[in-house]
């Protein structure tokens, strides 16, 4: 009885804490080259120090909510947005060009002034920025194995975004890692159809690698301000944090570093015309309610052209695209072309909100739990497929357009 009341109380101070103003003092701290990566400290006097790296989007309010909470558990946080610090642009590429040589830095000098076990701690495309600098630690000689692991939350690891249809290639760091790792993996998350892929590489030098799914969210931190569906996923993983953290200390870091390959030539897989499409031709059959309950069904796509369109609220270049849509719908009526709108994993209570906002001039399918993307091997939105009057997918777009361009209108008609 005392245990569950002393959980329902700790419980009650988080949920308090996720609603309250997030603070943290700031701490510099001096890395090589005579650099200084600026850092938000949230301080506690447990055994555990979690040094965070900020995404390529820069720290959000879950971030800070999360790291406070963690440090009410007593696991001290260092939050250090390094682009930030190394005055370079905000940004997946920028990302992907740290070589992990100053968070390494920061996990020797973190561990010099508190002497506790250190974890590593990254999402998005931070998740490069993490297993690199764990890999940059490994290959020095310290005889003191500090460095427990790393915890990552739904990580990107693409070297490019593929075109549409086509498999991707991961960055080489992804084979190169041998550590303990724990991962939070949002179940909506957009590259969760890639996601079993990427857990086998990580692991496949019989390294540990613990995962725990968070339902119902595509990420803890997309949206600046958390939605109560993401305060509750981080409240799930406050819950579990401290198990985890018990988990990787039981492993060791391994000396021993993996060859790291030659760097993937960094392609581009974003189309912003029409693009042969690649994949399977075959699309397939479609059954799903749309915003108004009302039940969408189609398993023949002969005889008219149709565009599928998979987008979502929270993208801006899906947002900036509705309106050539709605043009490109009342410029091929009286033809025979068919435009199906399906959202990624919103609830319909946000697209309703969204659509009293933004003129939407046709149907919304809701894909709820995301899986009918997961199907199409979506993993960028928007993502837009045009299937041919055979009934095959003959063109991808996994970019915003200009659907009315007389160009591409002239291309989608030259279909007929």
């Amino acid at each position: 009885m005392i245990k569950y009341l002393h959980k329902l109380l700790l419980m009650t101070a988080l949920i308090f804490a996720f609603d309250q103003s997030t603070q943290a003092e700031e701490i510099i701290v001096p890395v090589s080259d005579d650099n200084e990566l600026t850092t938000e400290h949230f301080p506690a006097e447990g055994q555990y120090l979690m040094v965070w790296i900020a995404p390529e989007y820069g720290f959000r309010e879950n971030h800070r909510k999360l790291a406070q909470s963690f440090s009410s558990l007593g696991i001290e946080v260092w939050q250090s947005n390094v682009l930030e610090s190394l005055f370079l642009t905000q940004g997946t590429q920028s990302q992907k060009q740290l070589d992990g040589r100053y968070i390494a830095d920061m996990v020797e000098y973190a561990y010099k002034k508190t002497g506790k076990k250190i974890i590593l701690c990254g999402d998005s495309y931070a998740t490069v920025s993490v297993l690199r600098a764990a890999r940059q630690w490994q290959s020095r000689d310290i005889s003191k194995k500090y460095l427990k692991g790393a915890v990552l939350f739904s990580p990107y690891t693409y070297a490019y975004v593929p075109p549409l249809g086509m498999s991707p290639e991961y960055l080489p760091i992804v084979k190169a890692s041998n550590i303990p790792l724990v991962i939070y993996q949002a179940q909506n998350s957009g590259i969760i159809a890639q996601f079993n892929t990427l857990y086998n590489k990580l692991q496949q030098h019989n390294n540990p690698v613990y995962l725990k799914k968070i339902p119902g969210i595509m990420s803890l931190f997309y949206q600046k301000q958390p939605t109560p569906q993401m305060k509750k996923g981080a409240l799930d993983v406050s819950n579990s944090i401290d198990t985890m953290l018990k988990l990787l200390s039981q492993h060791k870091t391994p000396n021993k570093i993996i060859a790291l390959k030659k760097t993937a030539v960094e392609k581009s897989g974003i189309d912003i015309y029409l693009k042969a499409f690649k994949g399977k031709a075959k699309p397939l059959s479609i059954r799903l309610h749309d915003t108004d309950g009302n039940l969408f069904e189609k398993n023949n796509f002969k005889d008219k052209i149709t565009v599928i369109n998979f987008w979502a609220t929270w993208c801006p270049p899906c947002v900036e695209e509705i309106p050539s849509l709605n043009r490109l719908k009342q410029k091929m009526q009286g033809q025979d072309f068919e435009l199906i709108s399906i959202n990624y994993a919103e609830d319909k209570a946000v697209i309703d909100n969204f659509m009293k906002k933004i003129n939407v001039e046709f149907t919304v399918l809701l894909d709820l739990n995301g899986d009918f993307a997961k199907q199409w091997n979506v993993i960028s939105y928007p993502s837009t497929f045009i299937i041919d009057k055979t009934g095959n997918i003959k063109y991808g777009v996994n970019a915003a357009i200009e659907w009315d361009n007389p160009e591409l209108i002239k291309k989608i008609q030259s279909m007929y």
